[in-house]
């Protein structure tokens, strides 16, 4: 009897054990949240990298963001966010974005759904002030606490991640549709603090977890000098900057007229090479315009060959017009997608020659 005791007071004990991790990190989380909704504005700045690896897609961005948080705006926020160049409050309301080189301002009332997407709130203060409630009451999440040392500051790091989940980008939770992918979020906290110090969400595919998106927050203030009061106006900033005007829309090319000759560099990873238009005057040709940041284009890239292998004794022909990425970049998927067809580069002007804003875009001649 005494070792049937012996082993279910092991089993408990273990199973307490194995339990201290999410209790622990729930009871940082909620200090956490407690020290962020203690404030009334906060200043930071910050540094955003994101890495996707498969399709060669690496970015860094920096602004040192100053946040009012206040119950009666409908994020909950008011923001000023300032680099070097230029300059974009959010007023709870409205937006202006502030050019220094060209000196223009342009305002804007985005909807919610803009909002959510401003990369200003991604993985912000604001973001992880609405969100840290949600995440500690939802036990669908799983949340592991441990020790780190960055750049020789002792942190905490909690592990947080639920099933076909991502968190939006100012507050609540949607659904990933693909099954083979997960989100596991890692929040780094001051000790001393409980303030955030870093913030990492990161895109599992099968077994491939490079993906990340990290920011780091550094010079936080928790009782920052507040803004002019004007500052949050449009009329603050009417007496030094101009209004923003939209360039001339070109029209985009219509069904029927002149595709225009053109003569572009083609990338073929070791020979210079040109391909005029005209050289293609007796074939049917398909021009797809990309560049590396487009996730259609690049999800459209394993098509291409099979579209033209199918049809090129028909007299078609298909080409690709990368828009201004560097050589570097054409090359990594120059050798990860070996083209059967030509693929251009420096094709910017003449995509906007042809009156078109986004990608992908393709004309059919």
């Amino acid at each position: 009897m005494r070792s049937l005791f012996a082993v279910l007071f092991l089993s408990i004990l273990f199973s307490s054990a194995a339990q201290q991790p999410a209790n622990k990190a729930t009871a940082v989380l909620k200090s956490v949240s407690q020290r962020l909704n203690s404030l009334s504005a906060v200043s930071y700045s910050y540094i955003r990298e994101m890495k996707y690896y498969a399709d060669n897609y690496d970015s860094r961005d920096t602004a040192d963001i100053y946040m009012e948080f206040k119950k009666d705006l409908p994020l909950g926020v008011r923001f000023q966010a300032a680099r070097k160049k230029d300059l974009y409050v959010y007023n709870g309301r409205n937006t202006f974005d502030l050019d220094a080189s060209a000196m223009t301002i342009d305002s804007a009332t985005p909807s919610s759904d803009r909002l959510l997407s401003n990369s200003f709130l991604y993985n912000s203060m604001v973001m992880l002030r609405n969100n840290l409630p949600m995440l500690i009451a939802n036990d669908s999440f799983s949340k592991v606490l441990t020790d780190t040392l960055v750049n020789g500051k002792s942190l905490f790091s909690i592990r947080m991640e639920a099933p076909m989940v991502y968190l939006n980008a100012v507050n609540g939770i949607g659904r990933m549709d693909n099954p083979s992918l997960r989100r596991p979020y890692f929040l780094l906290v001051d000790k001393k603090t409980y303030l955030p110090y870093q913030f990492v969400s990161k895109l599992v595919n099968g077994n491939d977890d490079r993906d990340y998106i990290r920011v780091t927050y550094s010079g936080v203030k928790t009782n920052p000098a507040a803004r002019a009061s004007g500052s949050w106006t449009y009329a603050f900033y009417q007496a030094t900057y101009k209004a923003y005007e939209e360039p001339a829309q070109i029209p985009v090319i219509a069904t029927g007229a002149r595709m225009p000759d053109f003569r572009l560099p083609v990338y073929n990873g070791s020979v210079m090479d040109t391909l005029s238009f005209n050289e293609l005057k007796d074939k049917v040709v398909l021009v797809e315009f990309w560049f590396k940041s487009c996730g259609p284009c690049i999800k459209a890239m394993p098509k291409y060959n099979a579209l033209q292998d199918k049809y090129k004794d028909q007299g078609f022909e298909l080409v690709t017009v990368n828009l201004e990425d560097p050589v570097e970049d054409l090359d990594f998927f120059y050798k990860k997608y070996p083209p059967h067809y030509r693929m251009l580069y420096h094709g910017l002007a003449l995509f906007n020659s042809l009156g078109f804003d986004g990608c992908p875009s393709s004309v059919l001649v």
